[in-house]
């Protein structure tokens, strides 16, 4: 492209503007570098022991076979989808147990590629929605940074880490289905569309992100967008063709609809009034860190100051985003245990506020993006440079370990802390690896005093304090039993060790 000028000094050769397509290619140079950052800051975790959920989920996977509970023997409230992901994370590395925990690169190396898909796409989605080239690049270097974050629970592998790809391809797939005319093209993107957003439904139940973005978004195309109905219909389309495919699956592994209906939906439900009735104060502290930690790595002012200026200066992807974020937000406070993880969830909805934020609030977000990043930066290398000592956590596993008589030798932790059983290398002789569904669905702990007193009783038992009692459960049965059959072996700070009692012949 030439720009001539005119008058009496005009030059005699034209000035050239910059070129387009160099623009293009240079704002996909970073794209590609920023996801190769996003990739590289997972490498220092590789050999990093797994925490609880990591822990968890992929033990759980590792043994989906038609059982007695859920998933296999086990019992989790969370959708299939993110199962069959950790039990492809199983197969990228193997994994084993250390003096620090229980290791699994490829569960990290799934974490990577989460987040470098998920700068890709912001990248995208940036490149269709943004007015400006300025905030394109903010974009992609602000997804980068937060799921490169520790402040944001990275490097731990979780539903809403797994989950923001799939939203940022429906929410990438949905405002290009909405554009131009319709036909095969539109059609299949609004497809994909609803099969993404029902994926990452599937991944963590309350990631709806793309069916709220997608309600408003339709509301206000309206008399805009030719054949609206039709795209609907195939964004609905894509989304049941996922969900029947997902439960086809999960039934053959042994998992029902009905199974996957009350975990996902009527226990969290339940879930909430547990936690109200009778959560100890560590929530509250919870809720108090995760606070402190939107603020200090930045999301707080990313978010006041995207929407303050969005507000100023309206489009008509403004409303579904601001929607998309309001959701996302109500997904983090109404969590009720408030793990620093939740934070990875409005990562899409920053995402597409700061790109569509109008040119004259690009400087501020390009300072807030840039506080962002250098937050990250500190805390990461602080992260990388300061590796976890030896837990009592670890301690525990590791006499588990070291003293099991054989392979068919199990445990049961009273509650919670699946990365115990994981790195003991035992299983699970109580389907609740999780504390939570313990209060919630076994409060007086008769499903666990049936394990103990049944034919298949635990040989250990690990106990969290003194007793089995804590909040939200009345363990006087069951610590009475254990107390008669079980004896205590060992102590680690606050853990103790209890192994079952031998009768003559036999360990028991």
């Amino acid at each position: 492209m030439t720009l001539p000028v005119s008058g009496p000094t005009a030059p005699a050769t034209p000035v050239t503007a910059p070129p387009v397509r160099a623009r293009r290619w240079a704002t996909a140079g970073v794209v590609i570098l920023a996801m190769l950052v996003a990739t590289a800051a997972w490498l220092p975790f590789l050999a990093r022991p797994l925490s609880a959920d990591e822990s968890g989920f992929l033990m759980l996977a590792q043994q989906w076979w038609p059982g007695h509970s859920l998933y296999g023997d086990l019992w989790v409230d969370r959708p299939p989808l993110l199962v069959w992901l950790f039990a492809a994370a199983g197969n990228l590395g193997p994994g084993g147990a250390t003096a620090t925990g229980f290791v699994a690169p490829g569960v990290k190396i799934l974490g990577a590629l989460a987040s470098a898909t998920s700068v890709g796409l912001a990248g995208i989605l940036a490149s269709l929605v943004s007015p400006t080239r300025r905030g394109r690049i903010a974009c992609v270097v602000l997804a980068a940074a937060l799921l490169s974050s520790p402040l944001l629970a990275m490097p731990e592998v979780n539903g809403e880490l797994l989950a923001v790809p799939f939203v940022l391809a429906g929410l990438v797939c949905l405002i290009v289905a909405l554009r131009g005319s319709w036909g095969w093209r539109t059609a299949g993107l609004a497809v994909g569309a609803g099969a993404a957003g029902m994926a990452a439904a599937l991944v963590k139940q309350n990631v709806l992100d793309v069916f709220v973005f997608a309600a408003v978004l339709v509301v206000v195309s309206v008399g805009h967008v030719p054949r609206l109905g039709r795209r609907v219909a195939a964004f609905a389309g894509g989304a049941i063709t996922v969900l029947g495919a997902a439960l086809a699956g999960a039934w053959a592994r042994g998992t029902s609809a009905a199974g996957l209906w009350d975990a996902v939906v009527t226990f969290r439900g339940q879930a909430s009034e547990v936690i109200n009735a009778s959560a100890s104060s560590a929530t509250l502290l919870r809720g108090a860190e995760l606070v402190a930690a939107s603020v200090v790595s930045g999301v707080a002012v990313l978010l006041v100051v995207a929407v303050a200026a969005i507000l100023t200066h309206r489009t008509r992807l403004a409303w579904p985003a601001l929607a998309l974020t309001a959701w996302e937000v109500f997904g983090i406070a109404a969590g009720g245990s408030y793990w620093l993880h939740y934070l990875t969830g409005i990562v899409p909805g920053l995402v597409l506020l700061v790109a569509i934020a109008p040119p004259r609030a690009g400087r501020a977000l390009t300072r807030a993006v840039a506080y962002t990043v250098a937050v990250t930066l500190t805390v990461w290398t602080y992260r990388v440079a300061s590796p976890p000592p030896p837990s009592p956590e670890a301690q525990v596993s590791t006499y588990l370990r070291e003293h099991a008589h054989s392979s068919t030798d199990s445990v049961v932790v009273g509650f919670g802390h699946p990365e115990i059983v994981a790195a003991s290398g035992q299983y699970s002789a109580y389907e609740y690896l999780w504390s939570l569904p313990v209060r919630v669905r076994d409060p007086e702990l008769n499903r666990l005093h049936s394990v103990l007193a049944g034919p298949s009783a635990p040989r250990w038992v690990v106990v969290d304090g003194g007793s089995l009692d804590t909040w939200g459960l009345n363990a006087d049965d069951a610590q009475q039993y254990l107390v008669r059959h079980y004896v205590e072996r060992v102590t680690y700070d606050n853990w103790h060790v209890w192994e079952r009692r031998r009768p003559e012949g036999t360990w028991r």
